[in-house]
């Protein structure tokens, strides 16, 4: 049997464009990389305020209590500053959560609601070192 010989068939001139192609791919993919964990820094580096729940039910018992957790990130955070919380309740009275963030600035407290808590539309404010830096809100709903 004879071995038939196709020009279309080589596979010499395909190696050398797959050699030349595979750098400018590479190094596309490795740019493409960097720039994509530079703006996930960025991004990051915004102070924000957040709840695990935005509406939680009032407990029907004074045995009982549901949690919220709160959950931020502090901008420019110094290790061991103190970082508020600030709770304001729907009849407009306010109450204060000192807590600490980590090294990075990130933060997570725990804040009960109970049988006494105020039905409504609480809001939920960051402050660091006396500026206030981001707010939510969340609701409790009269128990069923």
């Amino acid at each position: 049997m004879e071995c038939l010989h196709l020009p279309f068939m080589q596979t010499k001139p395909y190696k050398n464009m797959n050699q030349k192609l595979m750098l400018p791919i590479l190094a596309g993919m490795v740019i493409v990389g960097i720039s994509q964990l530079v703006f996930a820094e960025e991004l990051e580096k915004v102070s924000y305020v957040t709840v695990d729940k935005e509406q939680i039910e009032q407990p029907q018992s004074k045995y009982n209590y549901q949690q919220i957790t709160i959950i931020g990130y502090v901008e420019n955070y110094t290790r061991g500053d103190m970082i508020n919380i600030g709770i304001i309740y729907p009849d407009e009275s306010q109450e204060e959560i000192n807590t600490y963030g980590t090294k990075k600035g990130e933060i997570n407290t725990l804040f009960q609601i109970n049988v006494d808590s105020q039905i409504g539309i609480h809001k939920v404010v960051l402050k660091y070192n006396g500026l206030e830096l981001a707010s939510t809100s969340f609701e409790v709903l009269e128990n069923q």
